[in-house]
């Protein structure tokens, strides 16, 4: 229900199911295992960017046989490297380091200056992956715990970048 009103509100699309939203996804943004469901999705623009969000429902353990965790993927301007940005600690931890993972080390170095590893400090977001156009979170991977939060500073983390990384960097 509480998708359902934030479409409503925003003028956003919502979903029940929607399997075909992961079709092509590097399965780092998801959790290991069998192909898990999407459900109860969220497709819109936020601040002109196209974006989706979605409980991702999959196999979990013994105890408790299926787990949900929230994805929110916004869209990037072009399409890019793949990189994996790992955090470890938040603003309120003491600000810890933020390391990433790509074919080419040139484009993290690039794109992770400081101002946007203290956001990504700041939004407590400790697990990111960047594939081809799309800037993907889990709920399992930090950050804000509300969608409309989490939405916001994934939107505002991709807006700070500028054009010319971009254009730089895009496998156009």
């Amino acid at each position: 229900e509480e998708r359902r009103g934030l479409a409503e509100l925003h003028g956003w699309n919502y979903a029940e199911r929607h399997q075909t939203a992961i079709r092509g996804w590097p399965r780092t943004a998801l959790p290991p295992g069998p192909l898990g469901r999407v459900r109860h999705e969220l497709t819109g623009r936020h601040r002109g960017r196209p974006f989706r969000i979605f409980d991702y429902v999959h196999h979990g353990t013994p105890e408790a046989p299926w787990q949900r965790i929230e994805v929110c993927a916004v869209a990037l301007p072009v399409p890019v490297p793949y990189l994996y940005i790992r955090g470890h600690g938040g603003a309120d931890e003491g600000g810890g380091d933020v390391y990433a993972e790509s074919p080419d080390s040139r484009f993290a170095l690039e794109l992770l200056s400081e101002p946007l590893r203290a956001d990504l400090r700041r939004y407590g977001f400790t697990d990111l992956v960047m594939d081809r156009d799309v800037l993907i979170s889990t709920s399992d991977g930090g950050g804000p715990d509300d969608p409309e939060s989490r939405l916001e500073a994934l939107t505002g983390i991709v807006d700070q970048v500028p054009a010319d990384v971009w254009a730089r960097w895009s496998e156009d």
